[in-house]
């Protein structure tokens, strides 16, 4: 590569680097995973994040005189290896478009941005049994308290008598482990229409529910939809690094490959990409609710 070649590259990436700020500044109240799990960053070179865990050992924190040893809290630890993952879109750009102003690439670079932080979301939200990620679905499914099922529900969300949404997520939430409070219900765009039904006295359910996740009845911020979720059932989630953590290593970032040289097709190849993992420690702070 000659080196007005090496300049351009070197500029076209330090503006899509700029683009990509942008895109996380507009958008960063939309993202699932990085909103409502507890967010954690841990070095770049970070492969594998090793999360300790604390048994209750009926260990208290104490108040200790000058110079006192308080009892250790580590007795019953044990340690669960988090494997961070590479989530990356590769795209190309002709010869002869670098020659253009590289906002002219804006519109993939925000495309890539979307898929990247669209896998990021399905990742938190149902895992990958091909790599072995824990979802929000599967945690929630484990939980040992049980779940909110059809046959247990108050009635079909959708039915028009014998409903009480209220009462699904009232006695949902009876179903989190009692360290944890309940931070948002997240279910499909289709399935939260229902909070905005109204009950018997013309007032929409959401105003009621508010409470339960400790919002004023104006507050609607508990209310979290997701495409990524199938119809039919919505989840109680925490906000609480005990019960789970979007862990990430490195946000997205572009390189280019072949040693910035041409790729076969006289086209510039890039890569931009990000490394991360949901991470799930308790679920039984997870609560499932099935609707239908």
């Amino acid at each position: 590569m000659i080196s007005n070649d090496a300049e351009n590259l070197k500029h076209h990436i330090e503006e899509w680097t700029r683009r990509i700020t942008k895109y996380v500044d507009r958008y960063k109240d939309n993202m699932t995973a990085r909103n409502v799990l507890e967010p954690r960053t841990v070095g770049a070179d970070v492969g594998i994040d090793v999360v300790e865990s604390f048994a209750d050992a009926g260990v208290e924190a104490s108040i200790v005189s000058k110079g006192a040893v308080p009892e250790s809290i580590g007795l019953n630890a044990s340690s669960v290896d988090h494997n961070i993952f590479q989530i990356s879109v590769g795209f190309q750009v002709s010869k002869k478009d670098m020659a253009l102003d590289p906002s002219s690439q804006a519109r993939k670079i925000d495309l890539a941005m979307r898929l990247i932080h669209r896998k990021e979301d399905d990742l938190m939200l149902n895992g990958s049994t091909a790599h072995n990620i824990t979802g929000l679905a599967t945690a929630a499914a484990a939980n040992s308290n049980g779940t909110i099922t059809a046959a247990t529900n108050a009635g079909k969300w959708s039915g028009e008598t014998g409903t009480d949404i209220y009462d699904d997520i009232n006695e949902g939430i009876d179903l989190m482990d009692g360290e944890f409070d309940a931070a948002y219900l997240i279910g499909h765009k289709s399935d939260l229409k229902y909070l905005r039904r109204m009950d018997s006295e013309r007032t929409p359910y959401w105003k009621a529910v508010a409470e339960l996740f400790d919002k004023k009845e104006t507050d609607r911020s508990w209310m979290w939809k997701s495409n990524h979720l199938p119809t039919g059932t919505v989840y109680i989630v925490p906000k609480d690094f005990m019960a789970g953590e979007f862990v990430v290593s490195e946000n997205p970032s572009i390189d280019s490959l072949y040693n910035g040289g041409l790729s076969p097709g006289k086209n510039y190849a890039f890569e931009l990409g990000g490394w991360c993992i949901p991470e799930f420690h308790n679920n039984d702070a997870f609560v499932k609710i099935v609707i239908t």
